[in-house]
């Protein structure tokens, strides 16, 4: 607790009646406090002084004992220490003359919080144990009540967290009927409910203190609990949230003296920069991670050098600029070759990524090897060993070796797990989620979909809320759970939109314009893909850009705008970038989805070209779905030139795939495809089958099928 409100008051429980002689000193004690809360320290500790010599004149020791601890918090706040704690020592000495218990408590108290301020834990666990059992025999519940406060806060940095909350919770009905005292205590309540894994109830008391702190006028108060929700939301990956009050602890800061422990300019740069690049805002992340970067190199903090570093880089590689990204990201694994492997494996794996990035792959899994062997030699750093098993998995799932992906991701997610990383273990179950879909079909994807959403009852992280939530949306538009799908959509894009994730926002908004096309609302996926369009050429991404420009290319398709919808395919192709196996996935993707147009035109030379490049690449990354899609698509040239056996051969194997696979839209399409080719025993029952899947997917088709069954 700051040390002004430790201080004993001129009236207290001792001297309920004020002499002339003291009601002037008060006077200038409160005109002193005043010049200290304007910040103006010179002119605080004159009228101090002054306050002091007359106490001494008056022989008013009570009082001399007030101004000196007022003194003391002065020299405190100034950072003149020596002459802090002569000042404080000198108040106990005239305490113990008098033999007053309610007198040495406060003393006590003082210098107690003098050295909790300084670090000292085991001289200030001494001063505030002392101060606590005279407070007790003086009946003086306020001192009783600050002496625990401080004590809960030793026990804190001792690692009691346990007992300080047992201490806490025994004072805190008393501390809120005192309005100077409750902010701290309700701060520092809140601040140990953190500390034993009660974070819910941490919030809300930390939230209260603080509106309690604003409202009494305390700005150290209001500060220092600012600092520490700010901190637990960041951690908790509430950014925005976080950052709103980080931006409310740069106010404080100019209304007071001293800042508190709970206060580190450092973290507090640090903390804002990731928030910020998070969130995508790349020109307030670059900003604060060099002012980060600038701090802890004057400080000689290799450790926050080295964050700083990493933060920097990797707005460096979000703004594209990998040339500067890698430059930055070595300089950080350079500076860390003594230094934990914990540092050392998230460099790497940030490295990594950047490589993969580019294209190489065989640096990336290089340094993901490296950080997955330093981390597997530390038996205290499992996470890092999961964190590297995770990218691992990704690098093989982008190179179609989904079995493999699939094993490293299930060791990772049994380490998430056991540590009680509830947030990456929901990541990594939708990664699962994936590679079991490419491997046996949607159905075997839906038990870890559901996993990793029952997970969300304990993340509170936006970011992996909402990656979770649209993941699961587009399962079950593919499903044909359109209502689902539609709420999960929307709850994605509410929590990008509210946390200010314009990436995340562009994403999701795409998704849901996609859906709206599939769904037969291509004018509304229209409207919501430009939108998403738009923001993604804001960001500069290249792939999202492409993405969103085949899924708007789609809409115009559905919309009977077959010019519109090649020339947005084609610019989705042009924009794609790198021969990364990611781009060539997608570009595989446009080309299949381009043909698609093309053969509604009838412009089957150029569509056959298209699908016999795309057709491969899917295949040999693994892209099953795609490849089903493909397939029909083939199957509709070789029906519109009259190649029956062929078109038949292709729509069947489709359709097996399809149905494998779980793919109800591949599948419907197959079954069109072959109803058209069939003989007619056959083409009702294949259309009845076309036309039921097509229902459930509430696809646009239902209705061609429905008109040649005479419905």
């Amino acid at each position: 607790m700051q040390l002004r409100e430790l201080v004993a008051r001129l009236f207290g429980s001792a001297q309920p009646t004020a002499t002339p002689q003291e009601a002037a000193l008060r006077q200038i004690l409160n005109e002193a406090e005043a010049l200290r809360r304007a910040r103006q320290p010179e002119q605080a500790l004159a009228r101090y002084r002054e306050g002091l010599e007359q106490a001494r004149a008056e022989a008013l020791t009570h009082v001399q004992e007030v101004f000196l601890g007022q003194i003391g918090a002065l020299y405190t706040e100034w950072g003149k220490f020596e002459e802090a704690e002569a000042a404080f020592q000198e108040a106990l000495e005239i305490a113990k003359r008098s033999e007053s218990p309610f007198r040495q408590a406060r003393a006590l108290l003082n210098l107690g919080a003098y050295h909790l301020k300084r670090d000292a834990i085991e001289a200030a666990q001494k001063s505030l144990e002392e101060a606590l059992s005279l407070g007790r025999r003086a009946n003086d519940t306020a001192t009783v009540s600050l002496a625990l406060g401080n004590l809960a806060d030793v026990y804190l940095r001792q690692g009691n967290a346990g007992y300080a909350l047992r201490l806490l919770k025994e004072i805190l009905p008393q501390a809120m009927q005192n309005s100077q005292q409750a902010a701290y205590v309700l701060g520092r309540t809140g601040q140990t409910h953190l500390h034993v894994g009660e974070a819910e109830r941490g919030r809300k008391l930390l939230a209260q203190a603080i509106r309690m702190a604003e409202q009494q006028g305390q700005p150290e108060q209001e500060l220092m609990w600012s600092c520490v929700l700010a901190d637990q939301l960041y951690r908790e990956g509430q950014y925005a949230e976080a950052l709103a009050f980080w931006s409310r602890v740069e106010e404080l800061k100019e209304r007071v003296l001293a800042l508190p422990h709970e206060y580190n300019a450092l973290t507090s740069l640090s903390q804002r920069a990731s928030a910020h690049l998070r969130l995508g805002h790349y020109a307030d992340a670059e900003k604060l991670a060099r002012s980060a970067l600038e701090s802890a190199q004057a400080a000689g903090d290799r450790a926050a050098e080295v964050n700083a570093l990493m933060i920097l880089g990797n707005v460096q590689r979000a703004q594209r600029d990998y040339a500067a990204a890698t430059a930055t990201l070595q300089r950080a694994l350079d500076l860390q070759t003594d230094a934990a492997s914990a540092e050392r494996v998230r460099a790497m794996i940030t490295l990594g990524n950047l490589y993969q990035e580019q294209g190489d792959s065989e640096r990336a899994l290089a340094l993901f090897e490296e950080a997955l062997d330093l981390a597997s030699a530390d038996p205290d750093h499992r996470e890092g060993r999961a964190a590297a098993l995770r990218q691992i998995g990704a690098l093989l799932h982008k190179q179609g070796n989904n079995q493999a992906a699939l094993e490293k991701w299930t060791e990772a997610l049994s380490i998430f797990e056991a540590s009680g990383d509830h947030a990456q273990a929901a990541r990594t179950l939708c990664d699962i989620a994936a590679a079991r879909r490419a491997l046996s079909g949607i159905t075997a994807a839906m038990p870890d979909y559901e996993r990793a959403t029952m997970a969300l009852n304990h993340v509170r992280d936006a970011a992996t809320r909402g990656f979770v939530l649209s993941n699961v949306a587009t399962l079950y538009t593919d499903l044909g759970e359109a209502e689902t799908a539609k709420s999960f959509y929307e709850q994605a894009l509410k929590i990008a939109r509210e946390s200010g994730n314009r990436r995340a926002e562009s994403v999701r908004l795409g998704n849901y314009g996609w859906f709206h096309v599939m769904t037969g609302q291509p004018r509304e996926g229209a409207a919501m893909l430009e939108a998403a369009l738009a923001i993604s050429r804001e960001l500069g991404d290249p792939l999202l850009t492409a993405v969103q420009l085949s899924n708007l290319a789609q809409a115009h398709h559905e919309l009977g705008d077959l010019q519109k919808a090649e020339q947005l395919y084609r610019q989705a192709l042009s924009t794609v970038e790198g021969d990364d196996l990611e781009s060539k996935r997608w570009r595989a993707v446009f080309e299949s989805n381009l043909a698609r147009t093309l053969i509604a035109g009838r412009r089957y030379d150029e569509a056959r070209a298209l699908l016999e490049a795309a057709l491969p690449i899917s295949r040999e990354l693994g892209d099953q779905e795609a490849v089903a899609r493909a397939l029909v698509r083939l199957g509709e040239i070789h029906l519109a030139e009259g190649n029956a056996a062929e078109a038949e051969k292709l729509a069947r194997e489709a359709e097996v795939l399809s149905r494998k696979l779980g793919y109800r839209k591949g599948q419907a399409d197959a079954l069109w495809l072959r109803a058209r080719l069939a003989p007619e025993g056959e083409k009702v029952g294949l259309l009845r089958e076309a036309k039921r899947l097509y229902t459930i997917l509430r696809d646009p088709l239902e209705r061609s099928v429905a008109r040649l069954l005479g419905e």
